[in-house]
């Protein structure tokens, strides 16, 4: 599927499958009796909603990220206006009852256009029930997972969003750059550079289970140093290269992956191995900030907070993070902030 046609570029203009995730996960809390029981409560704070989660629904919210989820339903109420909020409390709105907006037209374009999204998205709303309950994460970097990883990831929304990095990073550079392909997964990252430019690519990532499905899409597997993820013990540690190695650092959909209090460590690591008047860039998403200041598209706010709910079902999830502070973070350690674009999804970071 061509990501710069007309038609595709319509598609996610409308937000389509923001709107998909929205009704879907609406569905979830009216057919889970969340919205039923918050009716009924009418006035609380976020901590007698969760407590509520627990006695009345039997939610496990003893970790995390169960607590995060709980977090993103009532945030993502707020935001669609069935909640209102004073101070710390929140209260239902009168006469306001659930209801989903898209068309049986528009739900069957989502589901054929944006299939490997809307998959992903509606395995992990159908089993949040599940892990709400206690039970183990639905997926795991893990060679039973692969596949769904890789329907996943090279959605056309994520490739749409990669192609827009790419021009952000390598436009008007010389060929040859020096790219570090940072867990680049099936491997779309490497392919879509390796369409548009001639690189060198040295390719990393935690675990080595995508490597197979890598170095059979990627144009020229044998341009590519692969790294084995023995060398690099994940976030938090050490990257296996010398300090100045890279001009560019490619790093998309992982940041959520990556533990609160690690976050400093790894981005101080990533500055370590650019060369001076190198780039970092970073496909994320942003959760959604109280003065709209980042994250402004009501549709994308909305679909961030679903996403968030949905992917905590997966292991090792840490959710997304809010745009200020990763600002603050990448300011003090030394970065310059070149771009941020698209709802606080793409970023352009660069050493001095």
């Amino acid at each position: 599927m061509n990501v710069d046609s007309p038609n595709i570029k319509s598609l996610l203009s409308q937000s389509l499958t923001q709107m998909f995730l929205t009704d879907r996960l609406i569905r979830f809390i009216d057919e889970e009796g969340i919205s039923k029981l918050l009716q009924s409560m009418r006035r609380f704070t976020i901590e007698e909603a969760i407590e509520a989660f627990r006695q009345k629904l039997g939610y496990k919210l003893q970790d995390r990220v169960r607590l995060r989820m709980a977090k993103a339903i009532i945030d993502l109420l707020h935001e669609c206006e069935y909640l209102e909020k004073n101070n710390e409390f929140y209260l239902w709105i009168e006469g306001k009852s659930i209801e989903t907006k898209l068309s049986t037209d528009e739900f069957k374009v989502a589901k054929d256009t944006f299939k490997g999204q809307v998959d992903f998205f509606e395995k992990c709303i159908i089993y949040a029930d599940k892990f709400l309950n206690g039970n183990p994460p639905l997926y795991s970097f893990d060679s039973n997972s692969t596949e769904i990883w890789e329907e996943f990831l090279g959605n056309t929304e994520f490739r749409f969003a990669r192609s827009v990095l790419i021009n952000l990073l390598f436009s008007g550079r010389d060929d040859n750059a020096n790219v570090l392909a940072l867990c680049y997964g099936p491997g779309f990252d490497i392919l879509q550079m390796q369409e548009q430019y001639n690189i060198k690519v040295t390719a990393l990532d935690f675990k080595d289970i995508f490597q197979s499905q890598a170095s059979h899409r990627i144009v020229n597997p044998k341009s590519v140093k692969w790294i084995k993820s023995e060398l690099w013990k994940g976030f938090g540690t050490p990257l296996p290269f010398n300090g100045g190695t890279f001009d560019i650092v490619f790093f998309t959909c992982a940041d959520p992956y990556i533990p609160e209090d690690s976050r400093d460590y790894v981005y101080r690591d990533i500055f370590r191995v650019l060369k001076s008047k190198g780039i970092l860039g970073i496909l994320t998403r942003s959760y959604p900030d109280v003065e709209r200041k980042f994250v402004k598209d009501p549709f994308v706010r909305r679909g961030t907070l679903c996403h968030d709910f949905s992917e905590s079902v997966c292991e090792g999830w840490y959710g997304f993070y809010h745009a200020h502070n990763s600002l603050n973070l990448f300011k003090a350690i030394g970065y310059r902030i070149d771009t941020v674009m698209l709802n606080a999804s793409i970023w352009r970071l660069d050493k001095p």
